[in-house]
């Protein structure tokens, strides 16, 4: 079932996903507060977020209904009721209840921010696998993963001696789901930012399970918690609410309401004598064309510099590939098609760029748009390993007496 608590319009919303046995009392303190209410004292997150939680049956018994033997329960299933009888269902079951409440219920919400915990954020990552794989993209854009069990939890083992407890079978590191789970993980392309956070004092979840197994860069935080207490924060102070909301804050700051400054050419010379100039020189491109294809360029290169980490470079690399891919499937018309120029060519292929930009050209770097998915285009034709070119006048010898004539020229 899915609540939302606070509900003001905004294009954002936190999701709390509660893991095993959890519950609406899996994100309240103590003292009466909850884990929303904390982050909600931040202004930015109030301005820019609105709040739910999605709940789901998980107990230590297998059913809610009082059957101690097959005849009672056979009973049960006839009686004139319209009160659920509620029972375990394993993780993969459980994602397809949030993949139907997430679509139904936040359909109006443009991005979905996921706090989960435990056995909840192995949930949230089959969910966002199974909506990847079928549809492209994800509106998840970002994952909290309190003590979740990536790797499995030996506990679990342990429990499936004395239990056929489904939910806890699927903990298990050996399990069916949790090795699956991260080899699918591991291969997608385009994947929602997560944050790894472990408790230095659980004794359930440890930090090697916590932090999973990407390739990528992570980014792990230790919290002064346990299992349970990691996500019942006393007040704002506490270490997992002001991290949480340093990562929200950054989001929004990268999620377009504040985008990176177009970058303008010191001079109309600039870029002369590269090598991606020089093609489109070749090619007989108009004058305009050009001058605009440095300035993408230009944007590119900025991108590329400010977006330096190896798990930035890996998101910018698979865009990369995607806007080669669409340069092909335009240069194989130019081939086939009289009518098509060397200039309608440069033309089609930025529009194409422009049109797929919100889908198939999607980048899990949010800053990066239109204007720099053009100038990356210009930043692979500038790498002569690169097939990119503009004409069928393919070869390194033609690009040097274009080279050679604007040198002799007055």
């Amino acid at each position: 079932m899915l609540n939302i608590l606070t509900k003001s319009n905004k294009p954002n919303v936190i999701l709390f996903v509660h893991g095993f046995c959890g519950g609406v009392e899996t994100w309240k303190h103590e003292n009466g507060s909850h884990f929303y209410q904390h982050i909600l004292k931040s202004a930015i997150v109030a301005e820019h977020f609105d709040i739910a939680t999605f709940d789901y049956f998980s107990k230590f018994s297998n059913t809610s209904v009082a059957a101690n033997n097959m005849l009672d329960k056979l009973k049960s299933l006839f009686k004139t009721s319209s009160k659920k009888n509620e029972k375990n269902i394993g993780i993969d079951e459980i994602s397809e209840l949030l993949k139907t409440n997430i679509r139904f219920h936040l359909d109006d919400y443009e991005n979905i921010i996921i706090i989960a915990h435990s056995m909840g954020g192995l949930i949230t990552k089959n969910f966002i696998v199974k909506e990847t794989l079928e549809a492209g993209i994800t509106k998840i854009k970002l994952v909290i993963s309190l003590a979740v069990p990536h790797l499995g939890t030996e506990l679990a083992s342990f429990g499936q001696l004395f239990t056929s407890h489904e939910q806890i079978r699927d903990l298990a590191p050996l399990s069916d789901i949790c090795p699956k789970l991260n080899e699918q993980w591991v291969k997608l392309s385009i994947k929602p930012a997560i944050k790894y956070f472990y408790g230095t004092y659980d004794d359930v979840v440890k930090k090697s399970s916590a932090s999973s197994i990407d390739c990528e860069d992570k980014d792990i935080i230790a919290c002064d918690d346990s299992h349970l207490s990691i996500c019942k924060p006393e007040s704002e102070y506490s270490t997992v609410v002001i991290a949480t909301n340093k990562f929200l804050k950054e989001f929004i700051q990268g999620s377009g309401e504040i985008q990176l400054a177009a970058q303008k050419l010191e001079n109309a010379e600039q870029f002369s004598d590269e090598h991606f100039v020089i093609k489109l020189i070749l090619a007989d491109v108009h004058q305009a064309t050009i001058t605009h294809s440095k300035e993408h360029f230009l944007n590119a290169e900025y991108a590329r510099k400010l977006f330096s980490s190896a798990s930035d470079q890996k998101k910018l690399g698979d865009l990369y590939t995607r806007i080669r891919t669409l340069y092909h499937d335009s240069y194989d018309k130019f081939l086939h098609t009289n009518e098509m120029t060397p200039g309608k060519l440069v033309s089609e292929v930025h529009e194409k760029i422009i049109s797929e930009d919100s889908t198939y050209l999607k980048s899990a770097l949010p800053l990066i748009h239109g204007l720099h998915k053009k100038g990356m285009l210009h930043q692979l034709a500038n790498d002569l390993s690169d097939d990119i070119w503009w004409t069928e006048e393919c070869s390194i010898t033609a690009l040097d007496k274009v080279r050679a004539s604007l040198e002799h020229q007055p």
